[in-house]
Order: C-alpha cells, then sequence, then structure tokens
C-alpha cells in the first residue's frame, strides 16, 4: 500500500514538472519572437544602422535637424531594413571604450545593432563659408567582405542646415545607391483576344499599329497593362475601333462584328465610258442615206443624158413618097 502511494506521488509529480517545463518552453519561444520581429518579417533583407550625425560646428538641435532628415531619406529605402541609433555617437564610442570613429569602432557598434552596413555622417564649417558634411558607409565583416571596410564616401556643401534634405538624398545615393533600384519589379503581360463574328480574314491594328491578322479561331496579341485603342479593318466593311483596358495577366476577349459598307450609288461621270462602234450612231447611217441619194441622182442624170444623145436630131420631109431620097436614110446615092 506504501508503495502504491508513492507511486502515485511520483506520478504526478513527473506530470507537474513535464507542465512546467511546456510553459516555460512557450514563455522562452514567445521572448524570442518579441525580442526580434524584424529578423522574421524582413529575412533576406540587409540592415543599415544611421548613426547620428556628430560635429562641433552646429549645436545640439542643427544635428538633430540632420539626422531626422538623413533617417526619413534612408527609409525610403523599402529593400533595407533601416536603424537609427537613440544616443549620440560619443556614448556608443564610450560603450566600446573606442577613442575615435575608425572602422573598427565602428564595426563593433554595427554589430552590437546586427547592421551590414553602418552610416557615419560628420558636419564641420567648410572654407568660404557654409558647411561641409562628410558622410561614410562601412561594410561589416560577411561572407563576401572578409574584413570590415570603408565601401563609400562622400563630402557635400550644406550651404544651410535647416534645410538638408537634398544633402542627405544625394549623400545615401552615393553610399548604397538609387532607392527605386530594388522596387523594380517585371510585370505580367495581359492578353487581348480578338474575334470576328462568322470568322474571317481582318487587320487589327493596336494604337494606329498593325498588330496581325485574325484568322478563324482570332488574334491573341500580349500587351503590357493600359488602356489601348483597337481597331479592326476588313475590306468592304466599317472600320471597327473601341478602347480596351489590358490588366496584369489577365486575359480580355473581344468579340467582333463588323458591318458590311452601302452599295455605292452609280454618278455621272463615274461610269466607265465604252466607246459605241460607227456602225451604230445615227449621223453614220444618216450620211449613208444622204450618200445613196446623191450616187442615185447622178445615176440618173447621167442616163438622161445618154439617151439624149441616142436618139438626136429628127428630120422631116414635107413629100413622104420622096422620103427614101433624104441622105438620112441613105437615099440620093
Amino acid at each position: 500500500m506504501t508503495a502504491t502511494l508513492l507511486n502515485q506521488r511520483l506520478s504526478h509529480r513527473m506530470r507537474a514538472t513535464r507542465a512546467v517545463a511546456l510553459v516555460l518552453a512557450t514563455a522562452l519561444g514567445a521572448a524570442v519572437l518579441l525580442t526580434a520581429p524584424s529578423d522574421a518579417l524582413a529575412r533576406g533583407k540587409q540592415s543599415v544602422l544611421i548613426l547620428r550625425v556628430e560635429g562641433t560646428a552646429v549645436g545640439d538641435k542643427e544635428r538633430i535637424a540632420l539626422t531626422k532628415s538623413l533617417a526619413r531619406k534612408a527609409r525610403k529605402y523599402r529593400h533595407y531594413r533601416i536603424h537609427v541609433s537613440k544616443t549620440d555617437l560619443v556614448e556608443e564610442m564610450f560603450e566600446f571604450e573606442c577613442t575615435e570613429a575608425g572602422v573598427s569602432c565602428l564595426s563593433k557598434i554595427g554589430k552590437k545593432y546586427r547592421a551590414n552596413l553602418v552610416v557615419y555622417s560628420e558636419i564641420t564649417k567648410a572654407d568660404g563659408g557654409g558647411y561641409s558634411w562628410s558622410m561614410r558607409v562601412v561594410q561589416m565583416k560577411s561572407k563576401d567582405s572578409p574584413i570590415a571596410r570603408v565601401a563609400q564616401s562622400t563630402v557635400q556643401k550644406v550651404p544651410d542646415v535647416a534645410r538638408p534634405k537634398k544633402a542627405a538624398a544625394n549623400g545615401l545615393l552615393v553610399l548604397i545607391g538609387p532607392v527605386d533600384l530594388p522596387q523594380t519589379r517585371t510585370v505580367k503581360q495581359g492578353v487581348l483576344h480578338v474575334r470576328l463574328i462568322g470568322g474571317g480574314v481582318a487587320l487589327v491594328y493596336v494604337n494606329d499599329k498593325l498588330a496581325g491578322r485574325s484568322s478563324l479561331s482570332g488574334l491573341k496579341i500580349n500587351l503590357q497593362p493600359g488602356t489601348y485603342r483597337i481597331k479592326v479593318v476588313r475590306a468592304g466593311y466599317k472600320d471597327w475601333s473601341q478602347s480596351v483596358k489590358i490588366a496584369s495577366g489577365k486575359t480580355i476577349d473581344r468579340i467582333v462584328e463588323l458591318d458590311p459598307l452601302p452599295q455605292a450609288a452609280t454618278k455621272v461621270g463615274t461610269k466607265p465610258v465604252v466607246a459605241t462602234p460607227l456602225t451604230q450612231r445615227w449621223y453614220f447611217w444618216a450620211g449613208v442615206v444622204v450618200v445613196g441619194a446623191a450616187v442615185g441622182v447622178t445615176v440618173w442624170a447621167l442616163t438622161q443624158q445618154d439617151e439624149e444623145q441616142q436618139f438626136g436630131n429628127a428630120a422631116f420631109s414635107l413629100d413622104s413618097n420622096d422620103a427614101h431620097l433624104d441622105p438620112v436614110f441613105g437615099g440620093g446615092s
């Protein structure tokens, strides 16, 4: 009986120990997630640490203004995780017992913030008036860079420290590159499918440029997202046109019905001129009749003249008994 009770107590203690261990593991996991949310959310991105602007040429107010302007411009880099130091560089250096803001000291500070790049800035008086704002970026030790080093540096003249926006943007452009470079991405094209009712071949224009000819299955055209003017042209039919909006990765169907052109009305002067044969013209036959009549009259006149010459002059005798003596009849010989 005593052994049974002992076993039960040990079993209860083991269960309680397991429950406490489970609770501690859950709390520890939650603590890890809460302490490093940015690493989980921004995995694959490089981290950039922006240190406070240093220099005795201006007051604390101006230095804070320069730091804020630099931080605002840096946060436009969406492909980086931006950290801004909350304390002066002198305090950061004191923590690591640094005597100067060299590569070794800046790399230690960057390691504290788990940064890949550290941006250091200093403002001094410039010769001839104004200020000189020097900036440099230190690249931390990594697989690609076996040692920490100054990757890039720049010096700019700042006439007015109260408005340093342009200088901050120019400095970061030199140190870590353009803002919009990593934001560029390939946009997937859309598809325009043009089909004719009843099939047939027609020319398809996109923004007044020939895109192709349709077939029985239509015509598919790949286009970048945007709005286009589509025109379909076919001989003997009215042109069809429409504005079409193309979306990325989407197929837009357009079923086109072309209206035939009306028959052209016959106009004077538009009908082809066909030469009429001479024998079908009225004046040809009128001329034939006139010429025939003239020929007939001429023949008749000539015939009458021959007949007059054939009969000649008639001779008459008073005495019929002496007619045989007339020389006309061969008499009187």
